[in-house]
């Protein structure tokens, strides 16, 4: 093992027990694989990437996993249009923009605009810990030669 996947295994075993969790074999391999891939994956997708090198890995085990980094603040939830759990492993603070025809997220940097305050009709009692912008999109692939205009299913299909 070279000395730089020596560190990235020290680094996410010390990540893991920062959030209060067991740096377990499968847990270390989802960590690192989020890490690498930056696309929003979903379960199937982690699963797919690790089953070659961790075979006994079920897709079960990833799910529950990624539920467990989300509740310990390791990773976020994405809302993507197909309804499926697809996550984010990027820490730093930013945003997203969702293709309304493929699914693709694209990260959006948070520096580039101001957020939003708190609006003063939220009910009392409620701290603000946290703003998520998501905009709706549709991509330069999706939108082809249309001049941005969006395309329907059928459309798209020709």
């Amino acid at each position: 093992m070279s000395k730089e996947s020596t560190n990235g295994v020290k680094n996410h075993a010390e990540r893991l027990r920062e959030a209060g969790l067991k740096a377990t074999g499968p847990r270390l391999a989802i960590l690192a694989a989020l890490e690498q891939e930056r696309c929003h994956p979903g379960a199937e997708q982690i699963h797919a990437m690790l089953a070659g090198n961790h075979p006994s890995l079920s897709l079960s085990t990833v799910y529950t996993t990624l539920e467990a980094f989300v509740r310990a603040g390791l990773i976020r939830k994405v809302a993507a249009g197909d309804g499926r759990l697809r996550v984010d492993g990027t820490c730093e603070d930013h945003d997203h923009a969702l293709c309304r025809r493929c699914g693709t997220i694209f990260d959006v940097d948070r520096s580039c605009y101001p957020l939003p305050q708190a609006p003063d009709c939220l009910p009392s009692g409620l701290d603000v810990v946290g703003v998520r912008v998501e905009y709706e999109v549709i991509c330069k692939d999706c939108r082809g030669g249309n001049d941005g205009a969006e395309r329907t299913t059928d459309d798209k299909r020709n």
